[in-house]
């Protein structure tokens, strides 16, 4: 009888081990964003399962890696799995003496020189079209001007990484593209007047906050920047409640008094590209209204351009100079990264709530994808493919 209660002991010990959760390291992280998505993420799992490389219990999917350009993605053991074929990486960041040489800087510069006023820096962030832009209640620029005037003190704050099913993580724009966020935040710290900028961290991207922060430092050695204060946050280390109320301190008071403005990355890194526009951007022209977008991949001049609402994909690639050479339309991604991607011989279609099946009107940027673009997988248009 003895003999019998170990077996049965020890048969429960396997199967609570066997039923047990496996360690966090011990997970396969599998990115949702659209570009693995669109890569073939969950025939990625299915095929690692099979091989016996990874139990189905130790999969969690989550939204963004930031590692667009080996998509379908899988981090595991703090390092990063490609299911590509082949890989290509967007290279380098972008350094400070690139995007100086680029023009980079001008605007920012021409605010703090009051060669642009302040004024018409928030006028350029109040349009309806940058509403839309942004997707947000109202425009960043009217959200400014309504904390100035409530407000003594307010601060920008970036929550990393604060970011929905299928849309790229934030830390993807300050790894990948520091000095037009930089700019962006700075211009938006001197029409703001803010005197610091939060960036509130989850311990997975304190690597990357930390090396944004190196940039802000080298940038203030430069005489940019030189009255702001930076300040790090890990999310993790303390309570929601603490973050919170070291975020709303001043340096002159104990209890908070401070508010302040949320600011994505993503947007902020537009917005010099926006205030340079100025009052091109206010006012419809006659034909209809008009709106941004922000055009990239393999158009031959990538950036925002204001066009009718409804414009055809054909439109908006010869306002961004046609196709680059060597390249051919595949398909696009109408709206944010959490839109589907449309095949090309359906780029003759017009881009209006009924197609894109949400209610906005219209939802940016549109992202032009080519057979030769980084973000493009043949698993993502079987169908499609050559």
């Amino acid at each position: 009888m003895l003999h019998d209660d170990s077996e049965a002991r020890a048969d429960d010990e396997h199967a609570s081990s066997q039923d047990a959760e496996p360690a966090d390291e011990d997970r396969a992280r599998v990115c949702v964003g659209l570009p693995c998505a669109l890569a073939g993420a969950e025939q990625f799992c299915h095929s690692l399962v099979e091989s016996g490389l990874v139990r189905s219990d130790e999969i969690t999917r989550e939204t963004c890696l930031a590692q667009c350009w080996r998509a379908p993605a899988i981090g595991r053991d703090g390092r990063i799995y490609s299911g590509a074929c082949e890989t290509s990486d967007f290279g380098p960041a972008e350094s400070f003496e690139q995007y100086c040489a680029s023009g980079g800087y001008g605007v920012l510069k021409s605010c703090l020189a009051k060669r642009r006023s302040l004024e018409s820096v928030l006028c350029a962030l109040s349009s309806a079209a940058v509403r839309l832009f942004e997707k947000a209640d109202a425009p960043f620029g009217v959200r400014i001007r309504e904390l100035r005037a409530r407000y003594s003190t307010v601060k920008i704050v970036m929550l990393i990484d604060e970011h929905g099913p299928g849309e790229m993580a934030q830390s993807f724009f300050l790894a990948q593209f520091p000095q037009r966020v930089l700019e962006g935040l700075l211009i938006v710290a001197h029409a703001l007047g803010a005197p610091e900028i939060v960036l509130c961290y989850s311990r997975r991207h304190e690597s990357a906050c930390r090396k944004f922060y190196k940039e802000f430092l080298f940038l203030k050695n430069r005489g940019l920047g030189a009255n702001v204060r930076f300040t790090l946050i890990d999310a993790e280390s303390q309570s929601e409640q603490q973050s919170l109320r070291q975020i709303c301190l001043t340096s002159n008071s104990e209890e908070p008094s401070a508010s302040a403005l949320i600011a994505d990355p993503e947007f902020v890194a537009w917005v010099p590209e926006i205030v340079a526009t100025g009052d091109a951007l206010d006012g419809d022209a006659a034909s209809g209204p008009q709106t941004l977008y922000a055009l990239l991949g393999c158009v031959s001049r990538p950036g925002i351009y204001k066009a009718p609402v409804f414009s055809t994909v054909h439109e908006l690639i010869a306002l961004a100079g046609g196709i680059r050479a060597g390249e051919s339309l595949h398909s696009f991604v109408p709206g944010d990264w959490d839109r589907v991607a449309l095949p090309a011989h359906h780029s003759n279609l017009r881009v209006d709530a009924e197609i894109l099946g949400h209610t906005e009107r219209m939802t940016f940027p549109i992202v032009f994808i080519s057979k030769s673009d980084n973000l493009q997988r043949q698993t993502a248009f079987p169908s499609f493919s050559n």
